[in-house]
């Protein structure tokens, strides 16, 4: 990863979230994108993204009839355990249903979005210009890099290996062109997310980098006064930013979080119910192709290998989200927290005790977290609920797999019972 550090320096916000805004708009998910210093968004843009997003849904749509009507990959299907046929088919459904709810959400709120990289823009050139502050962007740029390459290597390599393997290697051009637009419909929103999470991260440098200007060492200048407006009237900014990604965001945020859960708590389900069956071979194919047992087995292992690598975004998006979000609350707050000890370092002065007075009071006022939905606070209580809620669906998934394969076997019993007595 020596190389990332060759990659040139950004010299401005802009440019740091150009990549990300240029993979985003690719996917469709956004209406605009970074060229020379600004944010193109015009209906050229926008038909663009329509036109992407109904060509892979059609894309989908078209190679799953292809797929039912081919007789050879729909026996090797219908030959999956019906309960693993289900999920598959919600999944289809569900991932489908939040990838139009991202698209319809997010361009309904290009504007707005737009205006939010607009602000950071701004709070940052005004931090430079008046405060001499100085933008680590090259090491942000840096992790978009490192992050969407990784995620986007095993992810592509993950279900395009498990559906060709799926299909032991025949009728690629069905197999493939799906598997891509799959990619594409999941990663749309789990773009999303990621971008949601590097917005909370640029909030939460921001607020870090006031702390440091917010000390009684650095504030021992000329124009004391107005320099803290500026301040009161940045970290007031800031938090009113976090108000506005709620707007853009609580939606997808929160459709996200359905889809994630049910992504997670079926997948657990498949591999930590099925993986003890010993015939784990018929959750996936009985055989065709002309394969041997050790050739099901592996492929069970196979299955387990693909699910465990899809997991691994919807938990990284679900742990580490609210994180983010939380550490960049905490951090306003911290700001907050200076900003009224200002009448504590300075005394006697009228003026910063008006200013102290005025955030105390629209602290009061405003308490301000990032949320899901409209109620639901995106924090990081929002993990052990997530885990708790997981483990409990899994549990009653598990227990109604026990109860069907009990089921089965006390009907088999029954039919070797009757045979051996003649019946």
């Amino acid at each position: 990863m020596a190389i990332l550090y060759f990659i040139r320096e950004p010299q401005s916000l802009h440019e740091c979230v150009s990549l990300i805004s240029w993979v985003q708009f690719v996917m469709g998910c956004s209406g605009f994108f970074q060229r020379a210093g600004r944010f193109v968004s015009n209906k050229w843009t926008r038909l663009y993204s329509l036109s992407f997003v109904s060509l892979i849904i059609y894309g989908l749509s078209a190679t799953i009839y292809d797929l039912l009507q081919n007789e050879v990959l729909l026996e090797r299907v219908l030959q999956v355990d019906k309960l693993v046929l289900c999920i598959m088919a919600m999944e289809l459904l569900l991932s489908t249903l939040v990838f139009l709810i991202t698209v319809i959400s997010l361009h309904s709120w290009s504007q707005r979005y737009v205006a939010i990289y607009q602000q950071l823009a701004e709070i940052d050139r005004r931090l430079i210009g008046e405060f001499g502050a100085r933008m680590n962007y090259g090491k942000v740029v840096r992790k978009h890099i490192v992050v969407l390459f990784t995620v986007a290597v095993l992810y592509l390599g993950a279900v395009n290996m498990g559906l060709t393997r799926l299909a032991d290697g025949h009728h690629l051009e069905i197999v493939v062109p799906a598997a891509l637009c799959y990619i594409v419909i999941t990663g749309g929103p789990h773009l999303t997310g990621f971008v949601h999470m590097s917005l909370a991260e640029l909030l939460g440098i921001r607020f870090r980098l006031l702390q440091q200007i917010l000390q009684p060492q650095r504030l021992q200048k000329p124009q004391l006064e107005n320099g803290l407006r500026s301040l009161i009237d940045t970290v007031k900014q800031l938090h009113y930013l976090v108000m506005e990604i709620n707007e853009v965001y609580n939606v997808t945020v929160w459709s996200a979080m359905v889809h994630d859960f049910a992504l997670s708590t079926t997948e657990l389900y498949i591999i930590f119910g099925r993986s003890s069956d010993s015939s784990s071979s018929s959750a996936i194919g009985d055989g065709s192709y002309g394969e041997s047992p050790e050739g099901g087995e592996a492929m069970g292992v196979m299955l387990m290998a693909f699910l465990s690598i899809c997991m691994l975004v919807p938990f990284y998006k679900m742990l580490i989200g609210p994180v983010y979000c939380s550490n960049s609350i905490e951090e306003g707050r911290k700001c907050l927290h200076l900003l009224e000890q200002l009448d504590n370092w300075f005394p006697g002065s009228p003026g910063i005790k008006e200013l102290v007075e005025s955030i105390m009071r629209w602290r009061l006022q405003f308490k301000i977290n990032f949320t899901s939905g409209r109620s639901t606070v995106y924090d990081k209580t929002l993990i052990t609920e997530y885990t708790s809620i997981v483990c409990n669906y899994l549990l009653v998934l598990i227990s109604f797999a026990m109860t069907q394969q009990l089921g089965e076997q006390v009907e088999q019993q029954k039919v070797a019972l009757q045979d051996w007595i003649g019946i």
